[in-house]
């Protein structure tokens, strides 16, 4: 019987051993966890980003267009973001962001870039002699970091931390728009391109203000990624 015993308590222990591997806890204060795998971290009604779409209808329609360096650099530099271009229309903030495995719990969207050929050294696997990479597309969807398709799959513990790093910075933030959809990392890739070389943005405010209505819009029309 006493030795019954001693088998019993082992197993409970090695269970229980099993038990808390499968099902770890993620510390929410850490700056490598913004989220859980046991489900996705409740919304709250102070959240830092898409405030003012919380009780009416937003547009995105702007007369200012100004990319900052400043503030991509210091998003880029966050666990979880790979890269970041921040764009600030009027007094509000609009990040594009891709993201790596620096961080957990950052998203809750199935993935969808393919890296199966980073281990060939080759931009597309399925082009074995094309080794160069379009300079308008920062995000691919192939051998490149991680997008989201729609904003509401990032967890909101992660664009929480987010905006409240832009605002902390630029106090005359209104509002912060994140997204890592790979449309809107390429077009504003293509816009800071041009703040780069230092032409004016201007021209490019209704091709930015259409992107944004799309992306962020009360009724997106996104098409499911499959690859």
């Amino acid at each position: 019987m006493r030795y019954k015993r001693i088998g019993l308590a082992l197993v409970c222990a090695s269970s229980a051993a099993a038990l808390s591997g499968c099902f770890s806890w993620y510390d929410y204060n850490s700056a490598n966890n913004y989220g859980s795998q046991r489900g996705a971290h409740p919304q709250d009604s102070s959240r830092a980003y898409q405030t003012a779409q919380q009780y009416t209808i937003v547009s995105h329609k702007h007369s200012n267009l100004d990319m900052s360096q400043f503030l991509s650099d210091q998003v880029a530099a966050m666990n979880g973001v790979n890269s970041a271009i921040v764009m600030l229309a009027d007094n509000t903030a609009y990040v594009a962001i891709t993201i790596d495995n620096t961080a957990a719990g950052t998203k809750s969207s199935p993935r969808e870039t393919n890296n199966g050929g980073t281990v060939r050294g080759l931009y597309n696997a399925t082009q074995p002699f094309n080794d160069k990479a379009d300079p308008r597309q920062l995000a691919t969807g192939v051998n490149s970091y991680e997008t989201v398709q729609h904003h509401a799959n990032i967890t909101h513990l992660f664009k929480q931390k987010i905006a409240e790093k832009i605002r902390s910075l630029q106090p005359t933030v209104s509002d912060v728009y994140i997204s890592a959809n790979r449309d809107y990392i390429n077009t504003l890739n293509t816009i800071a391109q041009e703040a780069w070389k230092g032409n004016d943005l201007k021209p490019f405010i209704p091709e930015f203000d259409a992107m944004s209505e799309h992306i962020f819009g009360t009724q997106p029309t996104l098409p499911t990624r499959s690859e």
